[in-house]
C-alpha cells in the first residue's frame, strides 16, 4: 500500500529531525523562508526523495514547514520538532539515542544513512548564525 501524502510528510519530518540531530545540531532558525529554502535545497539533492512521490511541486519546503509545525502534536513518532524562535528537533522516546531512533525509523527503502545524508544537506544550507550546535 502506498503511503498517503500526510504519512509521507510525517516520515520526512521525523527523518529530517533525526538527520539534523545526527549532525550535532540542536536547532535551526524558525524563519519560514530559510526553513523552506534549506529543505528545497536538500530535497533536490537527496537521491531518496524519489520514495516520497507526494512531496513535489515548485515548493516542497512548504509541505515540510507545515509538517514540522504539526510534529509536536503527533502521536507515535520517534522524533519531532519544537517550534519557537528556533526549530529544535528532539527524540520523543525516553533514553533513546539518535542512532537507535534512526534504526527504528529506517526501512528497506530509506536507511539510517540516507536520513543522515538528508540532514547533512539541510544543515549545509544554513548560515552559521541560523544554527545552534551541540557543545
Amino acid at each position: 500500500m502506498t503511503a498517503s501524502k500526510d504519512q509521507q510528510v510525517k516520515a520526512v519530518v521525523i527523518g529530517m529531525a533525526l538527520g539534523v540531530l545526527a549532525q550535532g545540531v540542536d536547532a535551526v532558525t524558525s524563519n519560514k523562508m530559510a526553513l523552506e529554502f534549506a529543505f528545497n535545497y536538500a530535497w533536490r539533492r537527496w537521491s531518496e526523495a524519489r520514495h516520497f512521490s507526494s512531496i513535489k511541486g515548485h515548493d516542497p519546503g512548504n509541505l515540510f514547514w507545515i509538517g514540522l509545525r504539526k510534529s509536536e502534536r503527533r502521536v507515535g513518532a520517534c522524533a519531532a520538532w519544537d517550534s519557537g524562535r528556533w526549530s529544535a528537533p528532539y527524540i520523543t522516546l525516553d533514553d533513546w539515542t539518535v542512532e537507535e531512533a534512526l534504526d527504528l525509523h529506517a526501512d528497506s527503502e530509506v536507511t539510517a544513512d540516507d536520513w543522515i545524508e538528508l540532514g547533512r544537506l539541510f544543515v549545509e544550507y544554513f548560515k552559521p548564525e541560523e544554527l545552534q550546535r551541540s557543545s
